[in-house]
């Protein structure tokens, strides 16, 4: 019983595998397209476009507590703040259109009333482009 126990330890150690080659034939416009894949998934692109300003205060805690209050009920839109002397701004969203835009605002005007919409730069999503 030891022997063969020996010898089932042992003998794959003495096996080796023989060495492969692959080849990939590919046309040299695939890298050219994988190339500029690259570029632009890595990409951010800023469009005019709108965002929903819900509030301004030179207290910056303020604003990152409201927030927290805004990604907690909604994670997946995005919550920029920014600083234009003397106040901290709180933008919400990536809006191309107007339209688009208040549609959202109403959603959002029961949690919270002082918004308004502003024009501003915003982030392209990638399936736009």
């Amino acid at each position: 019983m030891n022997k063969i126990l020996l010898l089932l330890v042992i003998f794959p150690l003495t096996l080796v595998a023989q060495p492969g080659k692959i080849t990939v034939v590919q046309d040299s416009g695939i890298q050219k397209v994988l190339r500029l894949y690259r570029i632009f998934a890595t990409e951010k692109r800023a469009v005019n476009g709108f965002r929903i300003q819900l509030g301004a205060n030179s207290n910056r805690q303020i604003l990152l507590d409201i927030k927290a209050q805004f990604l907690h009920k909604y994670p997946d839109v995005g919550a920029y703040i920014s600083y234009q002397q003397p106040q901290f701004k709180l933008r919400v969203g990536d809006f191309n259109s107007r339209a688009e835009a208040n549609e959202f605002m109403d959603d959002l005007r029961s949690d919270f009333p002082t918004l308004f919409l502003v024009a501003d730069q915003v982030l392209v999503r990638s399936a736009e482009w």
